[in-house]
């Protein structure tokens, strides 16, 4: 399995969101008005999604060579989450969206990665 490549710049704090992934809950209602819940699995995975300001053209070409190995969302690989340091098995959720910040010479990434 591939390792997350490391980057010379950090994800962004103010962007960072963490949820779960999927909301397991199966919910049936009754005639009476009353719901019936119970959970369709036993494992939530989580899901987040980062953003790099002011990255390096560099780092952008690692970044898209990595994608490229992983196929996207088709290859899981081991990522270190920086928020609480755990090596975490993910895969991407989406293909990662890259723009220019003020000139090509740095890059606003946004990325949304899925636990396995």
């Amino acid at each position: 399995m591939q390792t997350f490549p490391t980057l010379a710049d950090q994800p962004d704090v103010q962007s960072w969101e963490e949820s779960r992934a999927l909301d397991p809950t199966i919910r049936a209602r009754s005639e009476g008005g009353y719901v019936k819940t119970r959970p369709r699995t036993t494992r939530i995975p989580m899901q987040w999604k980062l953003q790099y300001l002011y990255l390096s053209s560099s780092d952008k070409a690692t970044l898209q060579s990595f994608e490229r190995s992983v196929k996207v969302g088709a290859d899981a690989f081991s990522w270190t989450n920086p928020a609480d340091g755990l090596v975490r098995t993910v895969r991407m959720k989406e293909p990662i969206v890259y723009a220019p910040v003020q000139s090509a010479q740095a890059w606003r990434v946004e990325m949304a990665l899925e636990e396995v």
